[in-house]
This record gives structure tokens, sequence and C-alpha cells, in this order.
């Protein structure tokens, strides 16, 4: 598995440790692949983890992401060991997943 799909899961069960009851059921179905992508990298003369978003995740589902990343990181004990995330450039071109619940797609897929 490499590296960036770890992180993703991981990503994904933080997020979900966070979750507002009234959020519950409009995360459900989401997987790994429609986290965004992170690197290490440099934006802005700023080392931290370049993130950038799938390109065929819905504007709901990305809202939802940034909402729970921002509770994380209003946690200091999640901001002293994770690396800034730094969001630049332009979304990920990485294809949509070709299988994924249809009902989850309409909400989750732009």
């Amino acid at each position: 598995m490499d590296r960036e799909r770890m992180d993703g899961r991981k990503l994904l069960e933080a997020r979900r440790a966070v979750l507002a009851k009234e959020e519950m059921d409009f995360r459900r179905g989401i997987t790994v692949d429609m986290m965004s992508d992170e690197e290490d990298g440099t934006a802005d003369g700023e080392a931290g983890w370049i993130v950038r978003p799938p390109s065929f995740r819905s504007q709901e589902l990305s809202a939802l992401c940034s909402t729970l990343q921002k509770r994380l990181e209003n946690d200091p004990k999640y901001q002293a060991t994770h690396h800034k995330r730094l969001h630049y450039g332009p979304p990920s071109a990485r294809p949509a997943p070709s299988f994924y619940d249809p009902e989850a797609a309409k909400r989750h897929l732009s």
C-alpha cells in the first residue's frame, strides 16, 4: 500500500471521529478515494503537506471535509502530531473511483 493511500485512511478515520450526529448520514459511504491527495512540499516558502482535493468531489462533500478538518486542527494534540496542510495548486486530476455506491455518488461526486 502506498504512503498516500495510508495517509488518506488515517485522515478519513480522524475525520470520522469528529463528526457531529447530524452529519453522520451524509458521511455514510465515503471512502479513502474521496480524500485529498497530500504530499510533502513547500508553498509560498512554508513547508507542510500540499493538499489537492479530487476534482470529482462534490462541493458539499468538500465543505464537510473542510469543516471536519477545522475541528481536528482546533485540537492541540492533533496539531502537535500532524503537518500543516497547505492548499496550493489545482485540484487533483486523478480519476473518480470506478466503483462507488450509486446513492452516495449522488451526494459525493460532482
